[in-house]
């Protein structure tokens, strides 16, 4: 029982980290849809409508699949390790981290283009929002791992 806790409580801090990029990117989509449909180009209007739903369910997703790893990574670790919470934060952060930074490596090089492809400013966005999601899911692994678990 206390391993299924503890991943419910990893999927609900991911649907956090989750819920605000797809907010953020699924109304960014829906203003510039309505700036489109405002300008008579319907068909641009209608792509950026379905980006928008995309983006919302693609963020909330990926959020749940982080937040879930993190959960199942705190739940199988030793309580040792949970007890204190420089290892407990570096697992959890490595844990929602390094996935999403391999993702990115992914879909960047995909079509023939490599990471030089890009400009600093992409890489430098990708990193911050990778960062951002690792320190998020290493402040809330106290939460995480259950309140036996805090120091």
């Amino acid at each position: 029982m206390r391993a299924r806790a503890i991943v419910r409580r990893g999927a609900r801090v991911g649907a956090l980290i989750g819920a605000w990029p797809a907010g953020v990117g699924g109304v960014l989509c829906l203003v510039a849809a309505f700036v489109f449909l405002t300008g008579g180009l319907y068909g641009t209007a209608r792509a950026l409508a379905a980006a928008a739903g995309l983006a919302v369910l693609g963020g909330l997703a990926l959020g749940l699949a982080v937040g879930t790893a993190t959960g199942v990574a705190l739940a199988l670790a030793p309580r040792r390790l949970l007890a204190h919470p420089v290892p407990r934060g570096l697992l959890a952060a490595c844990t929602a981290g390094l996935p999403l930074a391999a993702l990115s490596a992914v879909l960047l090089t995909g079509d023939g283009y490599t990471l030089a492809s890009y400009p600093p400013s992409t890489h430098v966005v990708d990193g911050a929002v990778i960062l951002t999601v690792a320190l998020v899911a290493a402040a809330r692994s106290g939460e995480i791992a259950g309140s036996d678990a805090e120091v």
